[in-house]
């Protein structure tokens, strides 16, 4: 027992960091029997077809957000399990991806079985499944270093039975584990309330640009009434006028190969509904030869394919664009015309204006006909500043958010750091020694 005792416990030398006296660190292959698991050499229909076998991957677990699991994207019939080199794993069996990805881990919720991407541990009285779950969830780093191969990395059998593990008594490991669960499900619902209100800033965005563009953000003024059912009503001292009245579409179609340093935009460098310019190139970068507009400085650049998906910006500097945009100038306030093509009216004008069904467009006839609510030239420039200040504030509000979410990731890696270190107030110092505990899982295997 001493000799076996003396290989289960990890030399003091090499143990990672320091644990409660009570505890001791150890190998999984120690307090566990390693199973690997099988693939059928074959892929014939009558190991798969009707199998009531659940038989789980490495890609079953990607993106999985709970601890147990009992079926995967595929069953294994009888055959199946007898042709490979896969064995039923019991109830509480903790699943170990070994290799593409290393890392994936999950409790066994009844008997199944896995392919060769994982080595899985079988029950034992040493540890509780939660316990080294949460273990060998944190160790992704280390266990990745235990890893090898040339082709891909993998843990070997041996080396998973190497698996250094900080081993505490086991009333103990149930607190952790409980205490944990308890804090991360904490910390997941305060990121869920985050992300539901990240994700209603598009309809916060949409409420500031509807209110802006019918005056409903200004002092109290008095509304004129329109007869057309189509509009809404104004403050009397505005104008309903088309597009075409107030806005000109300046087609100016060049051939790139002369302009190869400017800018080259088109549809997918703009971000939908958003009026931000993303990535772009120049033209010789890109490498595009039939003609494009060129446009200048200050006018406005809007998609006519899709408008539903609301492509639209200011241009900051000259280049050329796609033909399947507009380069636009107008005798409005360009912000405020540009706020007022990102608004929901306009948006769903723009869309139901076109005839095409395949690839929706908007011709320019169909643009020059959609209804634009006008205000003084004063009145626009304040409405741009309503309009910025707010969703300023707002864009202040979700980068606070996401670094919460950054903080919070922060807290989980300290609670599961602490957790195995003894820090997180559950530890009971005068609880038996886990070597007692050591001492009578290697008592059976002697047996």
């Amino acid at each position: 027992m001493e000799e076996l005792l003396e290989e289960a416990l990890v030399p003091e030398k090499e143990q990672p960091y320091e644990v409660p006296g009570n505890w001791v660190w150890t190998y999984t292959g120690s307090i566990a029997e390693v199973v690997g698991g099988g693939t059928p050499k074959t892929s014939v229909k009558e190991f798969y077809k009707g199998g009531t076998i659940p038989w789980i991957t490495p890609a079953d677990l990607s993106g999985y957000k709970k601890i147990l699991i009992s079926n995967g994207k595929r069953n294994i019939t009888e055959l199946g399990l007898a042709k490979s080199s896969a064995k039923m794993l019991p109830i509480n069996s903790v699943l170990l991806s070994s290799r593409a990805p290393i890392g994936y881990v999950a409790i066994a919720s009844h008997d199944l079985c896995t392919n060769q991407g994982f080595k899985s541990f079988l029950p034992s009285k040493a540890y509780y499944p939660q316990y080294l779950y949460w273990y060998l969830k944190s160790s992704k780093p280390y266990l990745e270093s235990m890893a090898s191969g040339s082709t891909f990395k993998e843990i070997s059998a041996t080396r998973c039975k190497e698996i250094m593990v900080p081993l505490p008594p086991l009333n103990e490991q149930i607190r952790i584990a409980n205490k944990v669960e308890r804090l991360l499900s904490k910390i997941d619902e305060a990121k869920r309330l985050i992300e539901e209100a990240k994700e209603t800033f598009e309809l916060r965005r949409a409420a500031i640009l509807d209110k802006a563009i019918r005056g409903e953000m200004m002092e109290k003024s008095h509304i004129s009434r329109e007869s057309n059912a189509n509009l809404y009503e104004i403050p009397i001292n505005w104008k309903w006028k088309t597009f075409g009245d107030v806005a000109q579409v300046c087609s100016n179609l060049v051939d790139p190969k002369q302009y190869l340093e400017l800018p080259h935009i088109a549809p997918d460098n703009i971000e939908k509904g958003t009026g931000q310019l993303l990535e772009y190139q120049t033209i010789e970068e890109s490498k595009v030869k039939s003609p494009k507009h060129y446009f200048k400085k200050g006018q406005i650049l809007y998609s006519k394919i899709r408008p539903y998906l609301s492509k639209v910006i200011i241009a900051e500097f000259e280049g050329l664009c796609s033909a399947d945009m507009y380069p636009i100038e107008t005798d409005l306030d360009a912000k405020y015309l540009f706020w007022y093509m990102l608004s929901p009216f306009f948006v769903e004008k723009a869309s139901t204006a076109g005839s095409r069904s395949v690839l929706p467009k908007i011709n320019k006839k169909e643009l020059g006909n959609i209804p634009i609510p006008v205000p003084p030239k004063e009145t626009q420039k304040k409405i741009v500043r309503i309009i910025e200040s707010a969703l300023s504030r707002e864009k202040q509000t979700i980068g606070y958010l996401e670094s919460i979410v950054g903080l919070m990731e922060k807290l989980k890696q300290s609670i599961l750091s602490k957790a195995f270190r003894g820090e997180l107030g559950t530890n009971d110092p005068t609880e038996e020694s886990a070597i007692e505990l050591l001492k009578e899982v290697l008592q059976e295997q002697v047996k």
